[in-house]
């Protein structure tokens, strides 16, 4: 009888643990997103709610056999409701697509292969460059930063899912393509937009003229938009095999887009800039997303050792106690959430970042958070 009582006694003890008291940041993030902030009954075909997929993905790859359940149910639960919806007509569309790849590849059901191959051919459709780049909008040709994650992790999905290379050699070739464009040679990181069309034309949230006439780039380094790349980037080094043709064109990709990361941090605050390259502008402002974004990125480069000075273990740990210091917040109950992020935005010039609103809680600015801690407190033995 004793042995019982103890029994029933552990298992109440580690369930009130789990869903009552989280043990670090990460975790009582992560609870607040599933439970509270974004339950997957509520889970609609949107990139902003992909963002939140793509962290629960990760959190089942890192869970402990006992808890991957809670991870794929939240999935399954997501992709069912949705399923009739999905479509890859743009490439934020394309995005929630990641969690069809991923259910296959655990459960091995057709279904869920048939609609993502069905996502891929709607991918294959979308208006492109001359050379084959995929444009971000479906009137206008332009390459945006942001399509790097919102078709990118989809085809490494695709690619872990069935083992074709063709989703491997598209995703490299679409990298390729907006790394021509959008990369700044004076830091590696990349402007947010180029305008294939260079016409003057304004979309939903875009400001009127943002495109250079000469070079028809935009003229601003954003934040988030940099943030979607190195996190796509991170994520292709942790599937692709070491010993793939790509792993180290990639791996150089990364190691370049970070190289210049600790300077532009804020010492203060361990944040980086909505503007990072504006960094020492007064009307700049500390953004949380790129900031999880970022140091997500230098913490994989450190685990590759692609970077080894100093410099990048100090911005990581930084970046980490920063977070939970300033931009980290009670949402009630046990649960936290986190503020200073940018709302979603599209190209302007550098008062339209500066003026952009921020808000608390967002499924792009909590996932990203979720996904930076609980990498990091994996490997750094917190």
């Amino acid at each position: 009888m004793f042995n019982k009582l103890r029994i029933i006694s552990v298992f109440l003890l580690l369930t009130f643990s789990q869903n009552s008291f989280a043990q670090t940041w990460a975790d009582s993030l992560d609870a607040y997103a599933r439970e509270s902030f974004l339950p997957a009954k509520n889970y609609k075909w949107r990139w902003t709610h992909a963002a939140l997929l793509n962290t629960m993905m990760k959190q089942y790859d890192l869970a402990a056999p006992a808890q991957k359940q809670l991870y794929f149910d939240y999935i399954k639960t997501a992709m069912d409701k949705t399923y009739e919806l999905a479509n890859g007509k743009t490439p934020n569309s394309v995005a929630s697509a990641m969690g069809l790849a991923f259910l296959y590849n655990v459960t091995k059901d057709e279904k869920y292969k048939t609609k993502a191959e069905k996502v891929y051919n709607d991918y294959l459709k979308i208006r492109r460059t001359k050379d084959g780049g995929v444009s971000h909008l479906m009137l206008f040709t332009e390459l945006w930063d942001d399509t790097i994650f919102m078709i990118g992790e989809f085809l490494l999905k695709m690619y872990t899912a069935t083992g074709d290379e063709k989703y491997l050699d598209e995703f490299v070739k679409q990298f390729r393509l907006h790394r021509e464009k959008l990369q700044s040679k004076e830091n590696a990181l990349w402007v947010h937009g180029w305008d294939s069309d260079n016409k003057t034309h304004c979309t939903f949230c875009s400001q009127m003229y943002w495109a250079n006439k000469e070079s028809r780039r935009s003229s601003e380094i954003w934040g988030r938009g940099n943030g979607w790349i190195v996190v796509t980037l991170t994520d292709a080094l942790e599937i692709i095999p070491q010993n793939n043709i790509y792993w180290n064109e990639l791996a150089g990709y990364l190691k370049e887009m970070i190289q210049h990361l600790p300077a532009l941090q804020d010492k203060k605050t361990g944040h980086w800039f909505q503007l990072p390259a504006r960094n020492t502008d007064a009307e700049n402002w500390i953004e949380s997303s790129s900031t999880a974004m970022f140091a997500y990125g230098i913490n994989t480069a450190l685990h590759f050792k692609l970077v080894s000075d100093s410099s990048f273990t100090a911005s990581v740990a930084s970046a980490y106690s920063g977070l939970r210091k300033y931009s980290i917040i009670s949402a009630g109950k046990h649960y936290l959430t986190v503020n200073n992020v940018c709302v979603g935005t599209c190209i302007g010039n550098k008062n339209y970042y500066f003026k952009r609103k921020t808000k608390t809680g967002s499924p792009y600015g909590i996932g990203m958070a979720i996904q930076f801690g609980r990498k990091y407190e994996l490997r750094n033995g917190n």
